[in-house]
């Protein structure tokens, strides 16, 4: 994981890019007003939620299985 100013990322952006997708890098864009950013490629955004899917099954599996007993 990376953090670079929005400056750099303004300037740079299909560099920025090209990391986030071709090396699967994910970026914090770090803003001045402290509103920071995420860059991510599509594939690791929907691995990220795949993952959070899957955690939240489990938890609520967890959850139902407790209740029972």
């Amino acid at each position: 994981m990376k953090v670079i100013p929005s400056s750099a990322f303004l300037k740079e952006f299909t560099v920025y890019a090209e990391q986030a997708v071709d090396e699967n890098e994910v970026l914090i864009i770090q803003r001045a007003n402290g509103k920071n950013l995420v860059l991510m490629s599509m594939d690791k955004y929907n691995e990220y939620n795949r993952e959070l899917f899957l955690l939240k099954k489990k938890d609520e599996a967890d959850g139902s299985e407790k209740s029972e007993k």
